[in-house]
């Protein structure tokens, strides 16, 4: 027995393991060509870990210093609820406590990074429609050691974790308040927690016809909001 395997026992143990990573943007998102398309370039907001490629983005429609930065979409009403919402809908942050007709808001203390007070929010549940809670106006990370206290500017309405409520970043001024701007082109770390910074990503417009099976969040809203259509395996982008 050698040095180096001896200290490898004393580091990792005798147990011969191997540790296996995700693996990121292999997929093909473009069927046509990518020269083509419209693109552009976007800043999104930090705190949602890595945002995979493909994933539809909304844009942040009022805030105090982050207005015109991205989020992942959060598509209209009912439509988020099923299993593995997080995966699916990787904009929308759990909350702790169900909502009561109160102005706060309690989410986990490393979500709580996403938000800025001057962010404007919107929260809902399987059982209703969005409400909008207007800016963040104070946000508590003292009190409480594992959850952080978001005071909002309007009432929140009624919503139970039990029905999987949710708040999320405001995406247009008007109901649902939701929005959808194109697809991310490429996966990017925006970050968790207190030390998330966000990233510089790419949006592809339009002009494009892109493999669906690559899209994540693509539904008929969305449809709507981008002017595209969906055509057996591709989404066009006109």
């Amino acid at each position: 027995m050698n040095l180096i395997h001896l200290l490898n026992m004393a580091v990792y143990g005798d147990t011969p393991y191997m540790v296996r990573g995700g693996q990121e943007d292999y997929k093909r998102i473009f069927y046509s060509d990518q020269n083509l398309a419209l693109t552009k370039p976007i800043t999104l907001i930090g705190g949602f870990g890595v945002i995979k490629s493909g994933t539809i983005m909304g844009i942040v429609s009022e805030s105090t210093n982050r207005a015109g930065m991205y989020t992942p979409y959060t598509p209209e009403g009912t439509a988020w609820a099923g299993a593995g919402l997080q995966v699916a809908w990787p904009g929308v942050t759990y909350v702790t406590s169900d909502l009561a007709v109160e102005k706060y808001a309690r989410v986990k203390m490393e979500d709580s990074y996403r938000f800025q007070v001057g962010d404007h929010l919107c929260a809902c549940d399987t059982d209703n429609t969005m409400t909008d809670l207007g800016a963040i106006t104070a946000i508590d990370r003292t009190t409480y050691s594992h959850i952080a206290v978001l005071t909002v500017t309007n009432n929140c309405a009624t919503a139970t974790v039990a029905k999987g409520a949710i708040i999320y970043h405001q995406q247009t001024t008007s109901s649902p308040f939701v929005l959808a701007k194109g697809a991310l082109l490429s996966s990017v770390d925006t970050g968790t927690g207190e030390n998330a910074k966000g990233a510089q990503g790419t949006l592809v417009l339009s002009n494009a016809i892109l493999y669906a099976g690559s899209i994540l969040g693509y539904n008929s809203d969305v449809e709507t909001d981008l002017g595209s259509s969906l055509d057996g395996k591709y989404v066009i982008l006109k």
